[in-house]
């Protein structure tokens, strides 16, 4: 039978709210260890933003940290409804006079005729080779020619299958198979005499894949495709239609604006970053004194602020290049002066960003430095967000063993309280037992 507590019944004293009250002042430590918890957490969450931010300004260098990122190339076509061109990174700065003669085609084969697209086509196994690798389609069971369709464009890479439907009554449905990129890059050979239980299609050619026929300068090239990218190194080109009595002009020049753009979207992210930075070294950041916010900053900041060593070039430093501080550890970039360095020595510019002949330019350093803080082993990040873990582990230990204590306390000052409040009722029932005792009776 469990026991009944009145609190104060005797004394008159709210017994339960003296306890719990004591309780809570001896729970004080358990309540300054979770407010450390959690700084320790909204650390490791602030760490994690800035790692974030970090890891997007090393994006954005590694943008402009070779040669042919940085050098970027813009390519245009004078004739774009024939002719349209895109430079990639391995392009070169040039011009191309092309003769589109014929564009390539697709193959296209087709069936016999069938009654209905239901019509059963039987089961087994066809073979499809594109491009010298082979697709084995297994058919089991009832299949129609539409099953047999869908079979095809799913499971089948390099080949698209339809049913045309002529008009006719009798044999007006054709599997019609064509391949999915033209020219002989795209040519494929099919093998359906595995099929039995049915009417196996049999394919006859409408179309050859055939190369498309270019002149470039005069000379004969053969494309095995309508969109080629070994034609040309480093472009693309992407043919229309064919007008041999057309010549279109390819010019590939500087893009000096996709460069500055780029060089902007680095100056950015570095702004971005230091943003964040001020933020959280504020006597009110959560990371104010935190070592690893200081080495990220530090790091960053001096290799910006400093001349670059042993460049190749007279250009060492970002302000010579429109590239200067503002306030609040701020970079401001400034395109004009930025184009005026290009146009004035554009290696000593690109030397100045990336690695080239021994030469460590600054995009290289700074993805250096930052691969090692964030290196997934010993890197600052990992060592700091580590102990903030460890500290939040020993905090849950300490904290159950407040808890045990605190248990223990509030047992004891209930009993202690309860055994008060007996002593003080028997103490009263013993005075009102003398007190009866004294009386006169009348």
């Amino acid at each position: 039978m469990s026991a009944i507590t009145f609190s104060g019944l005797a004394t008159g004293m709210d017994t339960a709210s003296i306890v719990s009250q004591l309780v809570e002042i001896k729970r004080q430590p358990i309540y300054r260890l979770q407010n450390d918890q959690q700084d320790y957490q909204n650390q490791i969450s602030a760490l994690d933003t800035l790692k974030t931010k970090l890891l997007a300004l090393q994006t954005a260098a590694q943008d402009i940290d070779t040669a042919n990122e940085f050098a970027s190339l813009t390519a245009t076509s004078s004739e774009s409804s024939i002719l349209g061109v895109t430079a990639g990174t391995e392009a070169a700065a040039g011009s191309y006079d092309i003769v589109v003669n014929s564009l390539a085609t697709a193959q296209k084969d087709q069936s016999q005729g069938y009654d209905s697209k239901d019509a059963g086509v039987g089961e087994g196994t066809i073979s499809f080779t594109v491009n010298g690798e082979t697709t084995d389609l297994t058919l089991t069971g009832f299949n129609s020619l539409e099953s047999l369709k869908n079979s095809i464009n799913n499971d089948v890479p390099g080949v698209n299958a339809s049913i045309i439907y002529d008009g006719s009554d009798t044999g007006g449905y054709h599997l019609l198979l064509s391949s999915t990129e033209a020219g002989s890059a795209g040519a494929y050979t099919v093998d359906m005499s595995g099929l039995s239980g049915g009417t196996a299609p049999v394919m006859t050619s409408k179309q050859t894949a055939t190369d498309a026929s270019l002149e470039i300068d005069g000379i004969a090239v053969t494309a095995t495709s309508n969109n080629p990218t070994d034609v040309i190194s480093g472009l693309t080109l992407d043919l229309k239609d064919a007008d041999p009595g057309t010549t279109v002009h390819v010019d590939v020049e500087m893009d000096t604006t996709g460069i500055s753009d780029k060089v902007e979207a680095m100056v950015n992210a570095y702004n971005d970053l230091f943003t964040y930075i001020n933020t959280q070294s504020a006597s009110d950041g959560t990371l104010h004194g935190n070592p690893t916010l200081s080495s990220v900053a530090s790091r960053v900041e001096n290799l910006f602020v400093s001349g670059l060593d042993g460049g190749l070039g007279d250009i060492t430093n970002f302000f010579q290049v429109g590239i200067t501080r503002g306030s609040d550890r701020q970079l401001v970039f400034n395109s004009d002066d930025f184009a005026d360095a290009l146009d004035q020595d554009f290696s000593g510019v690109r030397d100045l960003f990336i690695e080239r002949d021994g030469n460590l330019g600054k995009m290289y350093l700074l993805d250096s430095s930052i691969n090692d803080m964030t290196d997934s082993l010993d890197g600052i990040f990992k060592i700091a967000t580590d102990s903030l873990n460890r500290k939040i582990d020993n905090a849950d230990d300490t904290i159950d063993r407040y808890e045990r204590s605190v248990d223990s306390y509030q047992k004891t000052l209930e009993a202690k309280f309860t055994a008060m409040e007996s002593m003080v009722a028997q103490l009263q029932a013993q005075g009102n037992y003398l007190m009866g005792l004294s009386t006169p009776v009348a």
